[in-house]
């Protein structure tokens, strides 16, 4: 594991020396990491129709892609099936590893959602981040926004196609970076700069990717390791103690830290492994390598 040690700009310092000392390695320019374990705290035009532009078929068998409107993300549809999460051989918020059935089917996200996806939202007055940078970045994934930002942008796309969007619960994305596979990574117990946008070994050297840029798993989803920090709907615990096996999120009203997953651009190889888990507080201040992946229910 690595801790930061890039000088970090004046608002990431601010909240750094507003959030006191991490406890362990953390997503550049955070301060709210500590917790059980060795835990890792990681244009488009304008439309104001809330409907889909156009009527399109059901999604179909698993491997399927679908859009559902012009502005909205392309998607995946994932088999129903079960997998073990987490990882023996992990840290401690990656035990116990436990059974998890995905009893249904559901779409996932190809790609990490990007800037031009994301100002879609903000031009139809429906998203708004706190970090007003990077607008003009295209196809590279959204970054610097919040869980709460992450979730505007997926019941954005529910009022506008009327179909179920949200982000991930942190089981069904596990089962989705796997794809099937029972290895560190959905290529095997090792990885390559050739497969995935991580870090080379020293902090803050990189950068985001265009997302596409490096090889799918073997479930058709591009950039599952690397690239950005992924936000998912689950409270943050310590452990998987009590974990639900059916593949529901884990919440609390009072949920005073989200997950990520996937790793970044930032971070070394075994930091972008398909178990390992990062935690953020929910309405910290946003930084330049946590984004999102969003689901959407398929009926």
């Amino acid at each position: 594991m690595r801790y930061p040690t890039a000088c970090l700009t004046t608002w990431a310092l601010a909240a750094a020396l507003a959030g006191g000392a991490a406890a362990g390695p953390t997503v550049r320019g955070q301060s709210d990491q500590s917790g059980a374990g060795a835990i890792r705290t990681a244009q488009a035009p304008s439309h104001s129709d809330s409907t889909a532009e156009r009527p399109q078929a059901p999604p179909g068998a698993p491997g399927t892609t679908f859009r559902d409107c012009s502005d909205c993300p392309e998607m995946v549809v994932v088999p129903a099936g079960k997998f073990m999460m987490g990882w023996d051989s992990g840290d401690a918020d990656e035990k116990p590893v436990h059974e998890v059935v995905i009893a249904k089917p559901f779409a996932v996200g190809k790609f990490e959602v990007t800037y031009g996806e994301f100002n879609a939202c903000e031009a139809d007055g429906a998203c708004k981040r706190d970090a007003h940078f990077g607008r003009s970045e295209g196809r590279r994934p959204i970054t610097n926004i919040t869980w709460d930002e992450a979730r505007a942008y997926a019941a954005w796309l529910s009022k506008k196609t009327g179909k179920p969007y949200r982000l991930l619960s942190e089981a069904e994305w596990e089962y989705a970076a796997r794809a099937g596979t029972r290895t560190k990574y959905a290529f095997g117990d090792t990885i390559t700069h050739d497969q995935a946008n991580f870090s080379y070994g020293k902090q803050g050297e990189g950068r985001t990717k265009e997302v596409g840029s490096y090889p799918p798993n073997a479930w058709g989803l591009y950039d599952m390791h690397g690239n950005v920090w992924e936000w998912v709907e689950d409270c943050y615990l310590g452990t998987y103690q009590g974990a639900p096996a059916d593949g529901t999120a884990r919440n609390s009203p009072n949920c005073a830290s989200r997950v990520l997953r996937g790793g970044s651009w930032d971070y070394e190889a075994d930091e972008i492994r398909s178990s390992v888990r990062y935690k953020l507080s929910p309405k910290t201040f946003p930084n330049d390598e946590a984004g999102l992946r969003v689901a959407r229910s398929l009926e």
